[in-house]
């Protein structure tokens, strides 16, 4: 019985992995979100001062490895990668051990929702405009003053300028997908 020691967001899973002889492999798996920077992850296999340690990865970089640990840096793109090790001992072949690692899109919504903007020809800020990865999935946004008229509205992600009205706070109604999120943005000029 081989083992793979990961540390998964400050968490430690030991994976059990079988090396059976007639197959000469085991493989598992361990599953990441892209919602973020994935943390460099640590491999680790039972160590013998006998034996000599291969490492092999596909897709991320090798951060260091001594013997039988390994630390990598998996992508944040979605994809399939694989981390494995072979031994050889006095010359000749001995166990390998293999883990796919799994990298799956990010279920949540990813926005950067403004909560003010000061359209005075500084530079900063001029424009409502919504960012994050999520951000080109907006099916329609619209702005409401505070008697709850719609000022604006546009079909996509759009930006508003707030040209023409007043300080103050004004209601943001965003769809995208199957969600409506409000959210309230104060004009400063």
């Amino acid at each position: 019985m081989k083992h793979i020691t990961a540390n998964i967001f400050l968490y430690v899973l030991t994976l059990g992995l079988l090396a059976s002889p007639a197959r000469g492999y085991a493989q598992d798996q361990e599953t990441y979100i892209n919602c973020g920077d994935i943390e460099p992850q640590n491999y680790q296999v039972p160590y013998d001062a006998n034996k000599f340690y291969y490492w092999d990865i596909t897709g991320g970089q090798i951060i260091s490895s001594t013997d039988n640990t390994v630390t990598v840096q998996w992508p944040d793109s979605v994809g399939s990668y694989i981390v494995s090790v072979y031994t050889t001992r006095f010359g000749c072949y001995g166990d390998t051990s293999t883990l796919a690692v799994i990298v799956e899109e990010c279920p949540y919504l990813q926005l950067w929702i403004p909560s003010a903007i000061t359209p005075n020809g500084d530079g900063h800020n001029e424009q409502f405009i919504i960012k994050g990865p999520s951000a080109d999935d907006i099916k329609s946004i619209t702005i409401y003053d505070r008697w709850g008229m719609p000022i604006f509205k546009t079909d996509g992600n759009n930006p508003w300028n707030g040209a023409g009205w007043p300080l103050g706070l004004y209601t943001v109604n965003i769809y995208i997908g199957n969600n409506n999120i409000i959210r309230t943005l104060t004009l400063i000029k």
